[in-house]
């Protein structure tokens, strides 16, 4: 039995990730992030979700004159425009001072990019991204090599592209949708036009038009070059269906696309958090559910209620991983007879043969516990047991590291988890996701009652929040909290809504829940 050795490409945990999730969410890709990838592929496909293919855009020297005097890769160097890229750009202009407000009113539109401990974000110029007030201000990051410039792929890591798969999945069998969301995302992207004649008059005076002109494509799905495309293991799946509606209902409201592009962020993490717990499902029958913490962590009870629902969807995707690590495993190392052959040379030169194998390179010191039980090893049940544990848990650390800090991060910046110092995760709500879940869920100018938008919550995604749904979930049995505590929590996101101007009180008895904007022009609500 001959066994190749790709695995060294990538983890091992990376590549398991990418049969249950796709190929590939990193780590390091940010909520606004996912929502600038997609943004740009839906520019490059010019507005189109059953395309193979896109073109990226560079800017270059747009992107070096708006962050002249950041830093460059090391703290030394800087980005700086040439001196005659410099005496074109005032000559086009034809006022200096004009050009510096120009630059500040740019430098303004960086998305700000915060992390868990609420500290912002220290990039290079090529990898900051500007407010998509239109299509022109779209780029994606960059790598300067010397004096060579390519394509990077730290942050904008591919969830963009995925997503853009699931949104076309999610339409192929919706033509109407895909039809309103593929107008609607050109309407908001191409309606600044005063942004887009100052861009065109820099980057015509930077050279940066000549450059972007020659646009190389990228993949979208497998081709014939043996290009790396985005993946994702299933291309049929009732949830892509639901996130397309979802997307269209939120376009369809009258707003900007600077508000838009919060409500997108939140919308577009909370989509790929529920997507990976879907996932992450052994059986298809099983339920995720999440409590929400309304309170704000004003109360322990809840607080702590709501970290193990977090916790338990954790669980979820532990298990799932170790069940596919446990296939894996077993596909490469092979059957008895295979192991007994190949044993005595994996142990005279471990990091050539098995540790390459399993793609465990990268590991460093772990990869260290491997070897030593590795040479401990003398027969198949040794290598099924002992080695099996040993690298399922490391791969595990791995798991910890990468995959679930994917959720939390979605949690984070989608508005929809986080935690308090010397507390776990929980989930929560923030008033932009508050927003998104009544926009996605309500029409515009259309209101339903507050106990049916909580029961729709409930069936539609698993949200716990008060009496009804702890008691039907089940949960009220098992965390044992007196009702008390679910009517306090279903009351406070009452109050929060209110003061979102998304809930009017009739009574103590009656509140309606209600989408306030108005639609969109040009779009048809049936």
């Amino acid at each position: 039995m001959t066994k190749n050795t790709q695995n060294n490409v990538e983890e091992f945990s990376s590549q398991l990730s990418a049969k249950i999730w796709g190929h590939r969410f990193k780590d390091g890709q940010r909520g606004p992030e996912y929502v600038l990838e997609f943004l740009n592929v839906m520019f490059g496909t010019e507005y189109c979700l059953d395309s193979d293919c896109y073109f990226r855009n560079k800017a270059v020297n747009l992107r070096k004159f708006i962050f002249e005097g950041v830093k460059e890769g090391s703290k030394r160097d800087i980005a700086q425009l040439k001196e005659e890229q410099k005496i074109s750009l005032y000559q086009k202009i034809q006022d200096e001072e004009k050009v510096e407000v120009i630059r500040e009113f740019f430098r303004n539109l960086e998305v700000p990019l915060i992390d868990g401990r609420g500290r912002e974000a220290d990039r290079s110029w090529y990898a900051r991204s500007l407010y998509p007030l239109h299509e022109s201000l779209l780029f994606f990051e960059i790598r300067k090599k010397g004096k060579s410039i390519s394509y990077e792929r730290n942050f904008f890591a591919r969830g963009g592209e995925l997503y853009y798969l699931m949104l076309s999945y999610g339409t192929t069998n919706y033509p109407e949708i895909r039809e309103s969301i593929q107008k609607r995302i050109k309407t908001l992207l191409r309606k600044n036009n005063s942004v887009e004649r100052i861009i065109d008059s820099i980057q015509d005076a930077l050279g940066d038009n000549e450059i972007d002109i020659k646009r190389d494509t990228y993949p979208l799905r497998e081709n014939n070059d043996n290009k790396e495309y985005p993946h994702l293991p299933v291309t049929e799946h009732y949830i892509f269906d639901e996130f397309a509606k979802e997307m269209n209902n939120l376009l369809n409201i009258n707003i900007d696309v600077y508000e838009m592009f919060k409500l997108l962020t939140s919308l577009i993490s909370f989509q790929l958090m529920r997507y990976m717990y879907e996932r992450a499902k052994v059986n298809e029958g099983d339920r995720i559910e999440f409590f929400f913490d309304c309170l704000d962590g004003q109360n322990s009870q809840i607080l702590k209620t709501s970290s193990n629902t977090f916790s338990n969807n954790e669980l979820l995707i532990k298990n799932k991983f170790e069940d596919y690590f446990g296939t894996h495993f077993y596909s490469i190392i092979g059957d008895e007879e295979h192991v007994l052959e190949e044993l005595p040379k994996w142990k005279e030169n471990p990091n050539d043969t098995f540790v390459t194998l399993m793609g465990l390179n990268k590991l460093q010191s772990r990869k260290k516990r491997v070897i030593n039980t590795l040479m401990s090893c003398n027969n198949y049940n040794d290598v099924t047991t002992k080695l099996f544990n040993t690298v399922k848990e490391v791969i595990s650390d791995q798991l910890k590291k990468h995959q679930l800090s994917i959720i939390r991060t979605l949690a984070r910046d989608g508005g929809i988890g986080n935690f308090k110092t010397g507390t776990n995760y929980r989930y929560t709500m923030t008033d932009t996701f508050l927003q998104t879940l009544v926009f996605v869920n309500v029409d515009p100018n259309d209101s339903i009652e507050f106990s049916e938008f909580l029961n729709l919550l409930y069936k539609k995604y698993g949200f716990v929040i008060g009496e009804v749904q702890a008691r039907n979930s089940g949960l009220y049995e098992r965390s044992k909290l007196n009702i008390s505590y679910y009517q306090k929590n279903e009351n406070s996101l009452r109050t929060k809504l209110k003061k979102n101007g998304l809930l009017v009180e009739f009574s103590d008895a009656t509140a309606m829940i209600r989408n306030p904007y108005d639609v969109a022009e040009g779009v048809t609500i049936k």
